[in-house]
């Protein structure tokens, strides 16, 4: 009886490692998380993550932030940084930066389409962006 039920246990738990594995980002994919939001007349905020595969299974980021005229297009760059994200037990992307001090961090919760991201700096935009591949 004991076998039956490990072996139903680890047949249940075969479809889940293989969605896991379907997952978009893997570890060696490189990817951008864009957002934005309103930020007053003619402005957004906004917030950008660009990852590429590092150490560990996990990606080194560049981070950048500021605000975007939505008339003219031209971006004012009020935050960039280089760090480190990667995935624990949640469904969602985590990572920070040290530099410029304080540093900062953000996660980006992929449990939806809408890929809520949350950014500890108050110079970045918090909301729905876009995961991609960066192309």
């Amino acid at each position: 009886m004991r076998s039956l039920t490990l072996g139903l246990t680890l047949l249940a738990a075969v479809p889940a490692v293989a969605a896991e594995a379907d997952r978009f980002p893997q570890a060696s994919d490189r990817w951008l998380y864009d957002v934005r939001v309103p930020d007053g007349p003619g402005r957004q905020r906004y917030s950008r993550v660009d990852a590429v595969p590092g150490p560990g299974g996990g990606w080194r980021v560049t981070v950048t932030c500021g605000v975007v005229s939505t008339r003219t297009g031209r971006e004012t760059t009020v935050l960039a940084a280089k760090g480190e994200a990667g995935r624990g037990r949640m469904v969602a992307i985590g990572g920070g930066w040290d530099a410029p001090k304080p540093g900062g961090s953000f996660i980006i919760d992929e449990r939806t389409d809408a890929k809520k991201g949350q950014f500890t700096d108050a110079r970045c935009a918090s909301g729905p962006g876009d995961l991609s591949s960066g192309d």
